[in-house]
């Protein structure tokens, strides 16, 4: 068998296509399914172009490797990616595309003061891959599922009023200003800005706008709520609060627009992700309904050489 390792190029979209659709592949790379999630993803502001490169096996595509670089208001941080098909496990391909993924970063993105990465549980090769390369755990994610079932009409707050979303000035800047807030003290916040939610929005074939809906208090945006779809499950992706509204029930309210949104858009799976650690949103997760279905890992590891 002859590997090689090429960095991607525009002749290279359907490989990379038919990698995160391989059956192996395929649920770690829920998001990159639909048709044109691979091209988003290059297009996406905090994707670093430079990183992707792909494995070949007798010219047969195997693997790949990429990352995104997300702004930290401590720094900045590597979210990567890695996926090489299970018939072509354990002969170092993983080990080789992650090299040079970390080279381009070296490279491209020196601001970044950690690398991280990410699996679905159970998944006892990649905890050992990631031990190998000095990735550690950092924490739990939940994906949370409700069952099918009729869902309480939202009560919202005194003084709150609703807009949905238009993808115009005013919007961006003021759901970027909430989500900011919103997730300020939040593992891994991503400083946001009205260009790279536009970006998102560019790069996301399942983003429709009439699934994210603003709530307004006393002249500005105090909370959030996006909805999509995926194939096989409709998932509650963004909810949030800013600090100043919280204690007062929007976040339930938000949640219940939500899953209505869910239910008149016709999933027949209700699903959400959250922090392991966030006792607050996972209270009230468990109060509308949602039990924990799988996990999924986060391992981190410092930069070498990056700035204290």
């Amino acid at each position: 068998m002859t590997l090689t390792f090429e960095a991607f190029s525009p002749r290279h979209a359907g490989a990379l296509q038919a990698l995160v659709r391989d059956p192996s592949l395929a649920v770690e790379f829920e998001p990159l399914q639909a048709d044109g999630a691979t091209d988003g993803m290059l297009v996406d502001t905090h994707h670093v172009a430079s990183a992707l490169h792909l494995a070949f096996a007798d010219g047969r595509a195997v693997g790949f490797c990429t990352a995104f670089v997300m702004p930290d208001p401590t720094g900045a941080f590597s979210a990567l990616r890695l996926g090489v098909v299970a018939a072509e496990r354990r002969r170092g391909i993983g080990s080789a595309l992650l090299a040079r993924t970390l080279e381009a970063l070296d490279r491209d993105a020196p601001e970044r003061v950690e690398d991280s990465g990410a699996a679905w549980e159970p998944n006892d090769a990649g905890a050992a891959f990631a031990a190998r390369h000095g990735f550690a755990h950092a924490r739990w994610y939940w994906l949370m599922d409700r069952p099918r079932a009729p869902v309480p009409a939202p009560e919202w707050p005194a003084g709150v009023t609703l807009e949905s979303f238009d993808g115009g000035t005013r919007h961006l800047a003021d759901f970027c200003e909430a989500l900011n807030d919103a997730f300020a003290e939040h593992y891994h916040f991503a400083v946001n800005t009205p260009d790279s939610i536009r970006s998102f929005i560019r790069s996301r074939p399942s983003f429709r706008a009439d699934g994210l809906l603003l709530a307004y208090r006393d002249g500005r945006c105090a909370g959030f709520c996006r909805s999509e779809l995926w194939p096989e499950r409709g998932e509650v992706a963004l909810l949030g609060t800013t600090r100043a509204a919280r204690g007062i029930g929007l976040g339930r309210a938000l949640l219940r627009w939500g899953l209505e949104w869910l239910e008149r858009a016709g999933a027949t799976r209700h699903t959400l992700l959250v922090d392991g650690k966030n006792d607050g949103a996972l209270a009230l997760y468990v109060g509308e309904g949602f039990t924990v279905a799988r996990r999924r890992e986060v391992w981190s590891r410092p930069r070498a050489g990056a700035r204290a």
